[in-house]
């Protein structure tokens, strides 16, 4: 599964339309795009949904980040130099010759793994794209439970996993380690909220209405006591634990005053998505300016996760007090 064959076999067909098409196709699994997504999602089509949508593509990334670091391995391009990197920005530097497995089951060449651990750049097992492909596809399929959607995710998934391998930038063992963590990570999330009576508990918890405060508390710590646990041992960015935590805390509290009702024209639905990106857009750029400025912050890893904690929060937080001003929301329904 670490060998090179299947890679070179893949190149020798490459094009230059075929490798400008893949090359849109990994596009959808970078974060930026991902964020996209979930904002268009939040704020286009049900915040309920929304938020669930990010709690699967939160998990799956930290997951993923966490296995890349325990498992430190190379990436085919790396380990064999007839692999063509077709990718951009990648340092190909110091690349072997033939150094992939041997067999099957083997692993690279020791001084391969050894080599590239040094090189300070991102793992290549699990991969991230196609564990990110199940979270984002795969997650629209499990929150809004449609069979569409669920042909959709697999088709945006085989896509998204194919195009690492014609890039070179995966083997074939990173897609299928990918495809097991974000499998894994969807099936939880299926198991969790399949039914209406198990997403209307966590949203009663959060919005502080269920009865057993054991429940509450065990939610509660899930949202914010564990990412923190984790930021804080620098097993995920404190950027990105700032985004999940401050999205958290900003939907704890609209779910105590009560969540608006997601219903709305289609060029209602629009603005609010195109609104919702600017102002966070504004906030987070805001925020890094005036978290540089204090002393005790700038250059901070809490200062990061200040600004983005803040940028979040307040997004969510003034972003549904403008949306009910203007009408873009109707009045708060019940949690």
């Amino acid at each position: 599964m670490f060998q090179t064959g299947l890679h070179i076999a893949l190149q020798s067909l490459a094009s230059d339309w075929l490798t400008w098409l893949f090359l849109q196709v990994t596009a959808l699994g970078y974060h930026e795009i991902i964020i996209l997504i979930v904002v268009a999602v939040v704020f286009g089509l049900g915040l309920r949904q929304g938020f669930l949508l990010f709690q699967i593509v939160f998990w799956t990334s930290t997951l993923s980040g966490m296995a890349k670091q325990f498992f430190g391995l190379p990436r085919p391009f790396f380990a064999d130099s007839r692999v063509a990197c077709l990718e951009p920005d990648w340092d190909t530097a110091g690349a072997f010759l033939a150094r992939g497995a041997d067999g099957f089951f083997d692993l690279p060449a020791r001084e391969v793994i050894d080599a590239f651990r040094v090189k300070g750049i991102s793992f290549g097992f699990p991969s991230g794209h196609t564990s990110s492909a199940f979270a984002v596809w795969g997650g629209l399929a499990v929150v809004f439970r449609r069979r569409w959607l669920a042909w959709l995710a697999a088709l945006m998934i085989a896509l998204i996993a194919f195009s690492r391998l014609y890039l070179g930038v995966h083997f074939l063992a990173d897609i299928l380690g990918g495809a097991a963590l974000g499998g894994l990570v969807l099936l939880a999330a299926w198991l969790l909220w399949r039914s209406d009576g198990r997403r209307a508990e966590l949203f009663a918890a959060l919005g502080g209405t269920i009865a057993s405060s054991a429940r509450r508390a065990a939610y509660l710590a899930f949202l914010f006591g564990l990412p923190l646990l984790l930021a804080a041992f620098s097993l995920v960015s404190m950027t990105f634990t700032g985004l999940y935590v401050g999205a958290n805390a900003a939907f704890v509290l609209l779910s105590r005053r009560g969540l608006p009702d997601d219903a709305g024209s289609l060029p209602a639905r629009l603005v609010r998505v195109l609104l919702g990106g600017a102002i966070f857009s504004l906030l987070a750029a805001g925020l890094r300016r005036i978290v540089v400025l204090v002393p005790a912050l700038a250059g901070a890893p809490w200062g990061r996760f200040l600004a983005a904690a803040l940028a979040t929060f307040l997004c969510f937080w003034l972003g549904m007090e403008l949306y009910l001003r203007l009408g873009l929301y109707r009045k708060p329904a019940a949690g």
